[in-house]
């Protein structure tokens, strides 16, 4: 397993070459496990422009003859151009590398073999490439042999789940596979990492510019991981991951995550397909059950089976309408949405639609008859996706057997319908919070109606429209404020008597008297009647 694990041919190897029995590590002996891929040879002041990443830089030392100290000028454009390391053949034409050179050679990891004068530079480049082409066919077997037997576990069905559990084997560390939804997939060694199934940890590795090498910190241990893109979406790509846990990352082991990212790919596009036939079939179910259509329990618990969602116990059930606040988002975002609702949802037994062109959430009462945390929790899940202030949740009574849940949605309907009208913006609404507006509701539209609000209302307009003033929307403050003065003039910026006066004024225009409980009740009523149905 050693060798299907080692680097490639590095700095290290160079020593055990015929040809460098003689060379001497000079400076940079920390960074010998540097990786050689080619030979480039140096005689000439601009070799700089040339050089590539990956490359044993050997020089006869002519380029310095004159100037050996710039030698020390060139080092750090070395390691910023990826050269692996410097061999230079002292005696002819320089007698020694300068100092400082060595020390900044040290100070950046570079490693500087002396040469022997002897050395003849054929050799070194036939030696070299013929030991690194081995070690890449070596790569190359394994790799192949790596993805050949990836792709037949897939071939034959065995699923995302075991293919990173074969993963994890060859490569012996955790691996990790967030998909577009930030779902997480975990191998084996993954699943027993603290903190490793948060996939906000994950998620945010989809902002680096360049995937590739990166670092992220679990628990109190600050890791190196691989990451590779396998779809090539320009935004919430699916990632894999390859955590650097047991041992070090090799050449070949990132190879592999790279090459079997297309597999990866091409299994979750099925695995997708799968779940959009699989969730068509769900959605048409949920939309059955709360519309009323399946008339029996018995029906329901065999098509909820069907559907692979089983009722399981008998808890009390809601029905919520989203009401957007600011505007209703696309079929697509509300899609998407749902997706996560599904994927991610911190409440179990939760099933979400759309359903005449509005988000839908059927919900089951937390344990304990806790109703609200139920509440807070579908809140986080739609948090996620929507703003916290951007909708209002509208939830219909309580039913206490699956097959009456219809009745809890005609019941958010209608407070869907009155909180709309009257803007109600509370993150959650139902029929207690509507108070009046719920009698109101069931109002006919009749003339007698109509006379009763105008009665109170079209005087207080048309007075507002003639004079410029603002009477009818200081009442409606003021009722707000439960007819505090101090609270209303506060919310208009406006004086405290003022407020006072256009209340009196209110009156003597109604010929009512602020100290009549009737006169006020009346009024507002009235005020309440057009928040639902304006004048």
């Amino acid at each position: 397993m050693a060798d299907n694990n080692k680097a490639g041919f590095t700095c290290s190897d160079v020593l055990l070459i015929p040809d460098f029995k003689e060379a001497v590590v000079l400076a940079g002996a920390n960074g010998m496990q540097r990786i050689i891929n080619r030979v480039n040879v140096m005689e000439v002041p601009d070799v700089i422009d040339w050089v590539r990443p990956g490359e044993f830089l050997i020089t006869s030392g002519f380029p310095f003859r004159d100037q050996p100290d710039a030698i020390s000028d060139i080092i750090p454009q070395l390691v910023e151009k990826g050269v692996s390391a410097l061999g230079i053949k002292t005696k002819r034409f320089i007698d020694k590398i300068p100092a400082r050179a060595l020390e900044l050679a040290d100070q950046l990891d570079f490693p500087i073999f002396e040469l022997p004068s002897a050395t003849v530079f054929s050799d070194v480049v036939r030696d070299i490439m013929e030991r690194v082409l081995v070690q890449e066919a070596r790569e190359l077997s394994l790799l192949q042999s790596r993805f050949q037997k990836l792709s037949q576990q897939l071939l034959y069905g065995k699923g995302i789940e075991e293919f990173l559990q074969t993963l994890d084997g060859i490569l012996n560390n955790p691996i990790v596979l967030l998909d577009d939804s930030d779902h997480l997939f975990l191998s084996p060694q993954a699943e027993l990492l603290e903190q490793a199934d948060n996939a906000m940890l994950w998620a945010h590795l989809r902002e680096e510019t360049n995937l590739g090498v990166s670092f992220i910190t679990l628990g109190e241990r600050r890791i190196r991981v691989y990451v590779s893109a396998v779809n090539d979406k320009q935004y919430d790509k699916c990632l894999l991951i390859l955590l650097e846990w047991n041992q070090e990352h090799s050449v070949v082991d990132r190879l592999t995550i790279d090459r079997v990212g297309v597999l990866v790919g091409l299994e979750m596009i099925n695995a997708n397909a799968r779940r959009e036939v699989e969730l068509k079939y769900v959605d048409q179910f949920v939309q059955d059950w709360v519309t009323g259509r399946i008339v029996t329990i018995e029906d329901l618990k065999l098509r909820a089976e069907a559907c692979g969602c089983p009722l399981g116990d008998e808890r009390p059930r809601y029905v919520a309408l989203v009401r957007f606040l600011n505007g209703k988002p696309s079929i697509k975002q509300m899609q998407q949405a749902i997706k996560r609702l599904r994927t991610k949802s911190l409440s179990e037994d939760l099933q979400a639609t759309i359903l005449e062109g509005e988000l839908i959430v059927l919900f089951p009462e937390a344990m304990q008859g806790q109703r609200n945390a139920a509440i807070e929790r579908i809140a986080a899940d739609l948090k996620a996706v929507f703003a916290a202030e951007s909708y209002s949740l509208c939830i219909g009574n309580r039913v206490d057997k699956a097959d009456r849940v219809y009745e809890s949605y005609s019941d958010a309907k209608k407070i869907h319908y009155i909180s709309t009208i009257c803007d109600y913006r509370e993150p959650y609404v139902d029929y207690k919070k509507l108070g009046v507006f719920q009698l109101l509701y069931h109002l006919p539209d009749t003339e007698e109606v109509k006379d009763y609000r105008n009665h109170y209302i079209i005087p207080l307009i048309a007075y507002d429209a003639k004079h410029n003033s603002q009477l009818f929307e200081t009442l409606k403050i003021y009722f707000k404020h439960n007819r505090n003065v101090k609270k209303t003039s506060a919310e208009l910026f406006t004086h405290y008597n003022t407020v006072a006066y256009r209340v009196e004024r209110v009156c003597e225009l109604l010929g009512i008297s602020l100290d009549n409980g009737d006169d006020i009740l009346q009024l507002h009523l009235a005020v309440k009647l057009n928040e639902m149905r304006p004048a």
